[in-house]
Formats: structure tokens, sequence, C-alpha cells
């Protein structure tokens, strides 16, 4: 009996690709997320040069986006608005759009689905899953914690671009520093109170090396009161910057010492150095992009615990000194 021919493998499933030429993209709505995604966009935007990029973002996440190249256009909305408001803000734009990505669920995406954008692609996840065409499964293997940017990296790898390049994370090219030295200060933060040091540690070190430099004091979105009260106890001024003029400012500044939260990742955008304190969150997972900065952490029994509040006794925070925020800060300038 002749021997039977053996059966051709079954070839994978070829990577999805965008249709169209116009394509729009939700912004995650938190500015860590999204700090984190703009190197996958920029991996798509150089895989599709010619096409047509528009970003929708809320106004925290917004004043990034724009500097960001070789988007064409940024949507901005408040992070409140319904997803009828969303869809006449895709009406008022009047662009023809092929294809959709959201990473998250969001009024975006929920938007997207009622446009009638024709392919909607973005990761299946529960609640996310019912407002896509193309779900985009990304096979993660289980190991060591790795970087949340990851998350949107392997996402457009698997549409065929190729995020894995450094041109990818290049920070907008920086302003003329002040004259004098200058240190921003950001001892609040929009994670809650469990990711805040403690004031008195702020203010000791503020103390200490306005003895050396200009200080700063950036109020964090959400929780300004823990810059207030820096100010107050230095008889200095909180900074008043907003969004883009934010950036701006922070892009000027030598150096920040913030803890986790949005102001140290907008920093990280600009380029600007930091040492970050970190408490209930992982580093490993959520720290800013980028080898220019500094991470201050206390590993305790509780630590990842992710809680706006802490119920024990803060140990996370309070048991980083002084000294070691002062030590990282002149480790960060002579690297």
């Amino acid at each position: 009996m002749p021997e039977m021919p053996q059966a051709a493998p079954i070839p994978d499933r070829p990577p999805l690709h965008l249709k169209g030429g116009y394509l729009a993209i939700a912004s995650p709505v938190s500015v860590s997320e999204a700090s984190f995604s703009i190197p996958a966009v920029r991996a798509i935007r150089t895989a599709r040069p010619q096409g047509t990029l528009v970003i929708l973002a809320n106004q925290d996440t917004a004043p990034m986006w724009r500097k960001v190249a070789g988007i064409d256009q940024v949507i901005e909305h408040n992070e409140g608005d319904s997803v009828r408001k969303i869809v006449r803000l895709l009406k008022e734009a009047n662009i023809p759009f092929d294809s959709a990505i959201a990473w998250e669920d969001s009024p975006c995406a929920q938007a997207f689905a009622k446009y009638g954008i024709h392919q909607r692609l973005g990761y299946p996840a529960e609640k996310l899953a019912k407002h896509l065409t193309d779900p985009v499964e990304v096979e993660r293997k289980i190991g060591p914690i790795e970087h949340q940017v990851n998350h949107y990296l392997l996402f457009v790898e698997k549409l065929g671009a190729n995020p894995f390049q450094a041109s990818n994370f290049n920070t907008p090219p920086r302003p003329t520093t002040a004259e004098k030295f200058q240190i921003a200060i950001a001892p609040g933060s929009d994670f809650g109170p469990a990711a805040e040091w403690p004031l008195e540690r702020f203010t000791e070190l503020a103390k200490d090396i306005s003895q050396h430099c200009e200080i700063a004091i950036i109020p964090s979105p959400d929780r300004p009161g823990p810059a207030s009260s820096l100010a107050k106890a230095l008889g200095k001024s909180v900074t008043q910057a907003e969004d883009d003029a934010l950036l701006d400012f922070l892009a000027t500044c030598n150096g920040l010492v913030a803890n986790d939260g949005s102001i140290a990742h907008y920093a990280s955008f600009v380029g600007t150095p930091s040492v970050v304190l970190f408490g209930p969150n992982e580093p490993e997972w959520k720290r800013p992009l980028g080898r220019i900065h500094r991470i201050v952490r206390r590993h305790v029994p509780c630590s990842g615990c992710l809680l706006n509040k802490c119920p024990l006794d803060h140990r996370c925070m309070d048991e980083i000194t002084v000294a070691e925020v002062v030590e990282e800060l002149r480790t960060l300038f002579e690297s």
C-alpha cells in the first residue's frame, strides 16, 4: 500500500493589518498609561507614514499627544464626556476613518462602535470585546514582572509594526533650561495619600537642596493640597502651570523629585531626569519610561498593594529617608 503523503502544516494566522489610511486611536485615560502607549503609536506612525493618524484624548493626556511628532490631529474631550458627545466630536472632525484602536473600555471605544468605524481593534478584554470587530490576541508568557509599556508594544507588533526601536522612545525637543539650576518638587500624587512621602520629609528635602538650586513646587492633578502645604512651609508660591504650559515648564527644569503619579510621567515624557518615590505601586511594572530616572523604594511585606489609602502603618513610604533621596539626586546628576 503506498505511503500516504503527510498533510501540510496549517500556517499561523497572519498578523492583522490596519485597513485603509485613516486611523483613530483612543488614548488610555490615565497619564501613566497614555505615556506608556506613546512608543507604540510612534511605531504605527513609522509603519504607516502616509496614513492619517488621529488621537482621541482627555484633557489630562491631550497635552502629551500634541507634542508627539507625526500625529495629524488630537481630538480633545473632557474625561466625563458621554459617548454621544464623543460621537459628535468624531462627526465634527469629518474624517472618513477606516480603522480604530482602543486599548481599554472607555466612552471613546464605545463611540468608535456607535460612529460605525468599519474596523475596530483592541485586546479582547471582557468589557471591551463587544465593541471590537478585530480582537487582537497576544500570547504572554508566565515569568517575571514586565513593564506595562509591553502591553502596547506587543499589540502593535501583532499588527506588523516594529515597536522595539530606540527612536520610538525619543522625547520631544527640549527648550533651553533656566539660567539657574532648578529642581521641581511634586509632593502630592493623584494615586492617593498612600503614594505620598510624608510632607515633613519633602519640607526637609526642599530646605536642603534649596541651598544649592532653585526650587519649583508642582501641584499634582486632583491633589493640590500637599503642594500648597509645602509652599506655605517654605514661604514660596506654587507653580501655576497647567496642560501644555506644565509640560513646557517641566522641560525647562533640570530635574524633578516626585511621588509615583502623573507629574513623574509628564517629566519622563519631556525628558526631565527624575527621582521618583514608589510606595503601593510596583516600579518594575509602572516606573516612568527612560534610563535617566532613579527610583527610591522601600520594599516591605505588603508592597505592591496598589491601595490609595494605607490601612496599616504606611511603612513603605515612611521608611524612606531624606538622605536616601538626596543621594539619589546626587547620583542622578553625576551620571
